[in-house]
């Protein structure tokens, strides 16, 4: 391993000030953010602010296709339901953040060695990290590509001459 990589930590490779959403955060709503900001997942934060879950596409679109409706045919998950009639009845409440999330984020702190985070994306199979204060306050997200960002170039400074 590079001297580079071995220096590297989470605050070097991650993306400071995530967008983050609330446990109340309607489903539709939460397909929106992630559209709007081009992102597929994001931190949960309580009313103080804090990291408590984390929530992503795969847990939106795992949640609507076992629903029993199938897989949506929008252009965009932002979109699902707008065909939805109003005479149509619904049997389920709305859903919210909450009923999907993931309860328990994995978090590291922004002086953790960023070869620390890529082994816990793979060891725990998990596409994005929430980098955290001493407090819990979000201060950064760090997403597989943000991993492959690092090694792609390491690799492509190495092969130059």
């Amino acid at each position: 391993m590079s001297s580079l990589k071995a220096e590297l930590k989470a605050k070097d490779i991650m993306t400071p000030e995530p967008v983050c959403v609330e446990p109340t955060t309607t489903v539709r709503q939460l397909a929106r953010v992630f559209e709007d900001n081009e992102i597929a997942g994001a931190p949960v934060v309580d009313q103080e602010g804090r990291v408590v879950a984390v929530v992503s596409q795969t847990d939106l679109i795992r949640q609507y296709i076992e629903s029993g409706r199938g897989f949506p045919e929008a252009d965009s998950l932002s979109q699902v339901g707008e065909q939805d009639t109003d005479d149509e009845i619904f049997t389920e409440p709305l859903l919210c953040v909450e009923d999907i999330m993931s309860s328990h984020p994995v978090t590291v702190t922004p002086q953790t060695p960023a070869h620390y985070v890529a082994n816990l994306m793979v060891e725990r199979r998990i596409h994005r990290i929430v980098v955290v204060d001493h407090d819990k306050f979000p201060v950064g997200i760090i997403t597989s590509l943000d991993v492959l960002r690092v090694f792609s170039h390491s690799a492509r400074s190495a092969d130059s001459p």
